[in-house]
């Protein structure tokens, strides 16, 4: 069979690129070089940012432990162990529960006036469906 002239066969050169010169070498070497040396300092920068956040943080651990071991004392000091301390504490929770239930008695009567409401719909359905009941006054006229 023979070649048609489509180039079928024909051997192509294979384009190689040239070699790069000295220049641009130098020039990827110095970009490269640049590129690591920013982020070298990035990573400098992050680290002493996370240094300086965490001596922050535990900065921060540490004034509030004192701020609760400072009212822990100060309970203990005017409250002391004694029974008026416990007894306060408890008239505390005491008032605590009784403001807990003013604030949810709007609920509580929603509630309650719903259930209320419920009982009676259901209530007056099934009397109205019963048969037995004696026949209503007749008509006096």
């Amino acid at each position: 069979m023979g070649k048609l002239d489509i180039g079928v066969g024909d051997d192509f050169p294979v384009d190689e690129p040239a070699p790069p010169s000295p220049e641009a070498q130098e020039a990827a070497k110095a970009t490269r070089e640049e590129w690591q040396r920013q982020k070298d300092e990035w990573r400098r920068r992050r680290n002493e940012w996370r240094a300086h956040r965490g001596a922050w943080k535990e900065d921060m651990r540490a004034r509030r432990n004192a701020f609760k071991a400072d009212v822990r004392k100060s309970f203990h000091e005017h409250f002391g162990s004694s029974g008026f301390g416990r007894i306060f504490s408890r008239v505390l929770l005491g008032f605590a529960v009784l403001a807990l239930v003013i604030a949810l008695l709007p609920f509580l009567f929603m509630f309650g006036f719903f259930a209320l409401a419920v009982v009676l719909a259901f209530f007056a359905l099934a009397r109205g469906r019963r048969s037995d009941y004696p026949p209503g006054r007749p008509n006096a006229s």
